[in-house]
């Protein structure tokens, strides 16, 4: 009988040793940043997909010269205006930040380029979104020219695409531009 309580006794005393352990281990504290670094690179991501697409086309399926009514087609987000020079939607994030996207329309009623003017809500986000946006950019058209605030990727055989920074006192972030040069 003595044994079994020993045994029973030891038993507990490692079972509580290893319980208090686990609540007191400092390495559990110091592994929350890099888990929330992780979350908003995984939002700047999200953001970007929903932002370009399927990673067909342009963005969104979309390249020059498509029709404007395959644009209507295939665009899901809300279109807030339609003009005879482009046709604009745009989509606001959980996080109230917004995304307008201009489809820039030719005289044959064709996809002659596209804007997208996004408001971020901190430096921070702003920063993300360029850096994910710039680096999806570079694998697909290769190294950027610089200059200041502007980015600019050349799409062959006949186009660009630029990211330029926007802040000020009222609004911080992109302007992306997809442009069609003239031949």
């Amino acid at each position: 009988m003595k044994i079994k309580n020993c045994y029973l006794l030891l038993l507990i005393i490692s079972l509580l040793a290893c319980h208090t352990q686990k609540e007191n281990n400092p390495v559990d504290t110091l592994a929350a940043p890099p888990a929330e670094r992780v979350a908003s690179e995984t939002n700047t991501q999200q953001l970007l997909r929903t932002i370009m697409g399927t990673g067909e086309g342009l963005m969104r399926g979309i390249k020059f010269g498509d029709a404007i009514t395959e644009v209507k087609k295939k665009e899901t987000l809300e279109l807030f205006e339609e003009e005879v020079s482009h046709i604009g939607y745009t989509l606001d994030t959980d996080n109230l930040e917004t995304v307008d996207i201009l489809y820039e329309k030719d005289n044959q009623s064709k996809i002659s380029g596209i804007q997208l003017d996004i408001y971020m809500n901190t430096d921070a986000s702003n920063d993300s979104l360029k850096n994910a946006m710039g680096n999806l950019f570079s694998v697909r058209y290769g190294k950027p020219t610089q200059n200041a605030d502007l980015s600019v990727w050349r799409i062959k055989p006949d186009g660009q695409v630029s990211v330029k920074t926007v802040k000020n006192k009222l609004d911080r972030g992109l302007e992306v531009r997809f442009t069609k040069q003239r031949i």
